[in-house]
């Protein structure tokens, strides 16, 4: 009985082993179908801002850092600072994709705008780059109705390991629905943050700021007090904030003549709609953005 028991176990584990191979060779073949064979060879598909992301033909382009020491270093990845506002090492009009996760968020309006002008160069005509990064429209609205449940995340740092971790002082659950807002875009101005800016902004600030600047000029103003010294220290902290207008005003600065909203695993590029791959950070929370160079 047990003997019998074993080979149906082991039947099932090479099944398994069959569907994921199968899935895998389907994965590469849409590539082969579609780009050409030095693309493929010499890895011109780049996700920024990485992590442990790693697919056979896509190069990592990360910082890195004892924050992010479990970023991949696969071999042919590109070590590149975002806030050091240099060239990314990538020949001109040579890449098919770039693609950037939970990125843009975690650095300045230089750093970012440096981004898209280096992907727009980088890109070959037809190249295509997809951002996703939390909406801060979901998230002002939210704020303004004192919508609790919209911040699911922070349930993820009720423990004392966690919420260290995440440069925070104490649990999440804790905290006001402001300052977890304002943590969610402005981290070291919030007094959530452990090590943060001298001049923390409170709840009853916040409202003013937003008062008497309105919702973009309020954002704007909190981020721009964030120290950026404590950013390099905590590099997983929010200095940034993104909706639709302020992406596609910056991208099309970059050169991008065609941006346009997209959604969760709707990318106009077949790989990129791989949702085991890609998009699948906070898709709840998160706004997709995609750019084709002209």
């Amino acid at each position: 009985m047990r003997d019998k028991a074993t080979r149906l176990v082991r039947q099932l584990l090479d099944r398994m082993d069959l569907e994921v191979t199968r899935k895998k060779s389907f994965d590469l073949g849409r590539y082969s179908s579609i780009y050409d064979a030095d693309s493929i060879t010499n890895r011109r598909f780049y996700n920024v801002g990485a992590g442990t992301f790693s697919h056979p033909y896509w190069t990592n382009v990360d910082y890195q850092s004892d924050w992010y020491e479990s970023n991949s270093t696969t071999a042919g990845s590109i070590n590149y600072d975002l806030l050091a506002l240099e060239p990314i090492p990538v020949e001109d009009s040579s890449a098919e994709l770039f693609y950037t996760s939970h990125t843009v968020e975690h650095i300045t309006n230089d750093a970012a705008q440096n981004l898209f002008d280096e992907c727009h160069r980088a890109l070959k005509s037809d190249g295509l780059l997809r951002i996703t990064t939390p909406n801060v429209d979901l998230e002002y609205r939210a704020y303004k109705e004192n919508d609790r449940d919209y911040f699911y995340w922070i349930d993820n740092y009720r423990s004392k390991s966690q919420w260290r971790r995440g440069s925070f002082s104490g649990p999440l659950t804790d905290a006001t629905t402001a300052q977890v807002f304002l943590s969610h875009f402005a981290t070291s101005m919030s007094s959530l943050h452990r090590d943060g800016a001298a001049d923390r902004i409170s709840d009853a600030e916040l409202a003013s700021i937003f008062e008497e600047l309105g919702k973009e000029g309020g954002l704007d103003h909190c981020i721009s007090r964030c120290p950026l010294e404590i950013q390099r220290k905590f590099p997983g902290n929010h200095i940034n904030w993104w909706n639709f207008e302020k992406l596609a005003r910056m991208l099309k600065a970059a050169g991008f003549e065609d941006v346009y909203e997209s959604g969760f695993g709707q990318s106009f590029a077949p790989p990129m709609r791989d949702t085991s791959q890609f998009d699948n950070t906070h898709p709840k929370i998160s706004i997709y953005v995609e750019a084709r160079k002209i």
